[in-house]
């Protein structure tokens, strides 16, 4: 599995978005595929967890079982059991716990970054204990880089009230967002500036677009404890770009340090050249991608022609 692809010269991570490789073998947030790409040597990967009725965390990403299951209904509404006598969508496998992710990573010999992607709207005290202790076995091992990245800044505030020490990544996009999609979401409103942000800057135009972006871009981040990755839709940098606002640039003149993934890139969708362009001119360290094989094949190697 390829670790990374090189623009401009410079490494560029690929994170594996819901454990997927694209060699479309595994559903997404599954045991089998996790264990594809951690065997054939992924160095970033990431699965969203979510709970059940009965307090138990599983690899989820929506908060109703239809989509990702044979199930139908909230997830919240069905106890372990339950929900381990589903199948996943077109496959014969179960959905899986976090337990048994943690159980198989746990003992990982490989240098690897996981990104626990937390889908929950709001945790409850008790729930963020939990979750807490259900990551122990990970980041007890020295061979695991652990990141819990959310929406939700409470729940990132929350988790590091509990726990200083967690490592946490921001992504904005529940407050600052480019107007792409069709699907409900937060924000719901395009503002004055032509972003998602139903923020009371964003009701006219007070000032010029990048003063706007600058303003808001900062107090969002500023917003959360120390965060050691940001994660940013593709669309909106491409935007902020144009407005003659480089969000990468401003977020490491904050925190010099800061890892920066830019999602998700599907590599057989339009545009792909201007998109890899501008995350080589803004030096982003990261990628999620659902098909990181086929995103290796295309970007070309130093000194060599695209696959």
């Amino acid at each position: 599995m390829p670790q990374h692809v090189e623009l401009s010269g410079r490494r560029v991570w690929l994170k594996y978005h819901r454990l997927l490789s694209g060699s479309g073998r595994f559903p997404p947030n599954s045991l089998s595929a996790l264990q594809e790409v951690v065997e054939g040597g992924a160095s970033a990967l990431e699965f969203d967890v979510r709970l059940l009725g009965d307090g138990t965390w599983v690899l989820h990403h929506d908060p109703t079982l239809d989509r990702e299951t044979t199930g139908l209904g909230p997830l919240r509404a069905v106890e372990l059991s339950a929900y381990k006598a589903l199948r996943l969508r077109g496959s014969g496998e179960p959905p899986a716990t976090l337990a048994e992710a943690v159980a198989y990573l746990a003992a990982s010999p490989q240098a690897l970054k996981v990104q626990v992607d937390l889908k929950e709207e709001v945790l409850a005290l008790e729930e963020a204990l939990a979750f807490l202790r259900a990551l122990e076995p990970l980041r007890a091992n020295p061979n695991l880089r652990v990141v819990v990245g959310s929406l939700a800044d409470w729940n990132l505030r929350l988790l590091k009230r509990l726990d200083p020490a967690l490592a946490i990544g921001l992504d904005p996009a529940y407050y600052l967002d480019a107007p792409v999609g069709t699907w409900s979401r937060l924000p719901v409103r395009v503002n004055a500036y032509g972003y998602l942000d139903d923020h009371p800057l964003g009701f006219r135009r007070f000032m010029p677009v990048r003063a706007y972006l600058e303003d808001r871009f900062e107090a969002l981040l500023r917003s959360v404890p120390p965060f050691e990755e940001l994660y940013l839709r593709k669309e909106f940098l491409l935007q902020a770009l144009g407005d003659g606002f480089d969000p990468v640039a401003f977020a490491r003149s904050l925190w010099d340090s800061l890892l920066v993934d830019v999602w998700t890139l599907d590599p057989e969708e339009g545009g792909l050249e201007v998109y890899l362009e501008a995350l080589a001119r803004v030096g982003v360290d990261q990628i999620t991608c659902d098909r990181p094989l086929r995103l290796a094949a295309l970007v070309p190697p130093p000194g060599g022609p695209a696959g």
